[in-house]
């Protein structure tokens, strides 16, 4: 699937607030998270406390967002 064959839906950026890092929030559809979910054969729930999102920018145009495992200490 090309870009353009994509899902498209755009969403407000806001600063994250009491935060002494400077960052900026957007929202995540939550079709997104419940597919990847899916995906991994765990609820909603299960993925979030699993899996982190990770940007990945640099030498290319835009930001590329992938969801990964959290690590645990010792494994």
């Amino acid at each position: 699937m090309s870009l353009d064959e994509a899902y498209r839906k755009t969403y407000k950026i806001r600063l994250a607030q009491g935060s002494k890092i400077k960052t900026a929030e957007v929202t995540f559809p939550y079709t997104v998270i419940e597919k990847e979910a899916r995906k991994r054969r765990l609820t909603v729930e299960e993925f979030i406390d699993k899996y982190q999102i990770v940007a990945q920018f640099n030498n290319f145009e835009g930001v590329l967002y992938v969801f990964e495992e959290i690590p645990t200490n010792g494994k």
